[in-house]
């Protein structure tokens, strides 16, 4: 019996390269830059990113004051950090944390370092094993090359005092020495692709979609049309001072620039008026039938739309709360919520921990409850009358000027909330 494995071609290929000392991030080491250009392009994958950051953040922190807690010289606060790390666990399912130690061995600072800027070392150079290098360009976008002089690497994450010493040496000082980077990976010696990876060809199609609409407006949705017309010969313009650059380039001619004005949103339908001097010179329109793709456009539109929030494993509801039942606001939104809650329960625990690892070395206690835990976002939606009611009462009841212990206590045993909850709806 012969067997059929059918050949699927993998998402990214992780190669060493020698001349930077890194493994490529795919083939052109740029596979988190094009996925943050296609995501950018797709209104869909965007809302989902925005959505699956908003409910891996929550509304913070459960510890009194610790979102105030400034972490480093430049002013980041522990509330800044939780939306950044969010913002790249909820897209590309990791992250970074670059920390720097004082001379007792103690965390002095902690930075967040962009996800797209990490790239890991190359395991066979001893000269970065273990080691994570950062650049702000890898996709090219600003440079032609990468400069090998502007990459910065930085040593793995690991607290122990004798590594440390170890590093410093190695450096040649503490004037010299870089800190570490905390690189959160849910892959072994791999690469992790993003959060919907294997829809990301739908991200490129809806923004095609988008760029078809785009054309169609700034044509006037004018048929499509050929133009019928006697071949000019060019003749030389001396009256340019430029005039041998630009020698064999075809100047438009007045009917291309009045063809060229009559199209677009804010000039269609206008009259145009062309002359010519005889039958032999008057130029003649053809409009050709081409297939009508609205409604192709549309039913592809909505699932390709589908399939993206199908790929960020996002409850529909929460994407297209008008088009799911109508009830923008009411049990099927609250139900979404709290499923969606317990889908990023995991990412939610693995920031906690990250947190509680890294600030647990750091100089000062800034968390001294030793409570990491991130606040889920609550759900309060209803779909009754006595569902809107107690949402009317409960804005009433934080909209008084009682004192937020009543309020708390209120929203606990009136309405059910968690202590957590009710404390973050009354700062």
């Amino acid at each position: 019996m012969k067997t059929y494995l059918p050949q699927i071609e993998r998402r990214i290929l992780v190669r060493p390269n020698q001349t930077y000392g890194i493994l490529n991030y795919d083939l052109d080491n740029a596979y988190p830059q094009r996925m943050l250009e296609l995501v950018a392009g797709s209104p869909t994958a965007k809302d989902c990113w925005n959505k699956r950051t908003k409910f891996i953040a929550g509304n913070g922190f459960e510890a009194k004051d610790l979102a105030k807690q400034v972490i480093n010289p430049k002013g980041l606060t522990m509330a800044k950090l939780l939306k950044a790390l969010a913002t790249d666990k909820a897209l590309f399912t990791g992250f970074g944390i670059h920390v720097n130690y004082n001379a007792n061995y103690k965390i002095a600072s902690v930075n967040y370092v962009k996800f797209e800027d990490i790239r890991m070392g190359d395991t066979d150079c001893t000269d970065t094993a273990d080691k994570y290098a950062l650049y702000s360009d890898w996709g090219r976008k600003t440079w032609k090359n990468i400069m090998r002089s502007k990459i910065t690497f930085l040593d793995q994450y690991n607290p122990d005092p004798a590594v440390i010493e170890k590093q410093v040496t190695d450096a040649g000082g503490w004037e010299h020495y870089k800190g570490q980077l905390f690189y959160f990976n849910p892959e072994v010696d791999d690469y992790p692709l993003i959060e919907a990876d294997s829809v990301w060809e739908d991200f490129e199609t809806e923004a095609g979609i988008k760029v078809f609409n785009n054309r169609e407006v700034t044509t006037g949705f004018l048929p499509s049309t050929m133009l019928f017309m006697q071949a000019r010969r060019e003749e030389a313009d001396n009256s340019r001072p430029d005039a041998d650059e630009y020698a064999g380039i075809n100047t438009p001619s007045q009917l291309e620039k009045d063809l060229g004005a009559f199209q677009g949103a804010k000039s269609a339908q206008k009259i145009i008026v062309i002359e010519y001097e005889d039958e032999n010179t008057k130029p003649e329109f053809k409009a050709y039938p081409i297939q009508n793709n609205d409604k192709l456009f549309e039913t592809t539109e909505r699932s390709v739309e589908a399939r993206i929030i199908k790929g960020f494993s996002v409850p529909k509801e929460l994407i297209n709360a008008e088009k799911s039942s109508g009830l923008s606001n009411g049990s099927e939104k609250k139900q979404a919520i709290l499923e969606f809650n317990d889908n990023t329960a995991g990412d939610r625990l693995e920031l906690s921990e990250t947190l509680a690892e890294i600030f647990g070395h750091f100089y000062v206690d800034v968390n001294p409850d030793k409570n990491w835990n991130i606040i889920p976002v609550p759900a309060i939606a209803a779909d009754d009358n006595a569902g809107i009611k107690a949402g009317n009462s409960i804005n009433d009841l934080l909209s008084s000027n009682i004192p937020s212990v009543n309020k708390i206590a209120a929203l606990i045993h009136a309405y059910g909330f968690k202590q957590a909850e009710a404390e973050a709806m009354c700062p």
